[in-house]
Parts: C-alpha cells; structure tokens; sequence
C-alpha cells in the first residue's frame, strides 16, 4: 500500500471512528434523558426552548428523540460500511474526504430532525398540562 492509499485509509478510519463515537453519544444521551437519568441542563441533551420548558417537556422530547435512536444506528452502519468499502478497494484520498464528509452531513441533518421531533413532542406534552384543569 503507497503513502496516497495509506493516507485515505487513515482518513476513512477517522471518519469511521469519529461517525461511531457521534452517534454514541447522540444515543447514550437521549437514552439517559428519556429514561430520567439525565436532568434537563444546559450542556448535554436536545437543548431546544421547548425541551427546556420543564422537566416534563425534557424528557416527553427525549423519549421521542430514544425511538428515532435505531435510524441513527443504521445510519451509523451504512456509513461506516461505505467508509470500511473504501479502505478495501484502495480510493484515492480525495473521493475518500467527500464520501466522509458526506456521511457526517447526513448524520447532522438526522440530528436536526431528531431535535425537530423532541421539539414537537415537548411542546405537545406542554399543551396537554396546559389544559389540565388547576387543582
């Protein structure tokens, strides 16, 4: 193996590495906080207004987050399939950064969804204590 096809496979592991430790977090995370193992913070978790709102909403966003969590698995998968394929069949560095790059910009865009969708569960689970009569 010469130094350009060495390269692209080192580049391809750090892709692979960097998808893997992502989507771990993005998992271990919102299993934590729709289980209630992690409060509602500033740091760590789908920091939306909505998800912010209350206790309730944090974690009604974060079990809606939890069910989206196979999706981010597969998607982990596929990509680092693909990443692994090109090591194999030797790709130059080039195509190796794009394909790369390409798989963290599909794993952001799931992110962005998944916020949306805890978003959307946290302030439906706000509408629903709103219109609980006051005791």
């Amino acid at each position: 193996m010469g130094p350009e096809r060495l390269a692209a496979a080192s580049v391809a592991a750090i892709f692979i590495v960097t998808e893997i430790a992502i989507t771990a977090v993005l998992i271990v995370v919102s299993w934590r906080a729709a289980t209630g193992r992690l409060a509602r913070n500033q740091l760590t978790g789908i920091r939306t207004p909505s998800t912010l709102l209350s206790d309730q909403a944090w974690v009604a966003g974060h079990r809606a987050a939890w069910r989206l969590a196979p999706l981010h698995g597969a998607n982990a998968a596929i990509a680092c399939s693909l990443l692994l394929a090109v090591i194999v069949r030797s790709w130059p560095a080039g195509p190796v950064i794009v394909l790369g790059i390409g798989c963290l910009v599909v794993f952001v865009g799931m992110a962005l969804y998944t916020a949306v969708i805890a978003g959307k569960a946290a302030r439906r689970t706000m509408a629903h204590t709103d219109d609980r009569p006051a005791t």
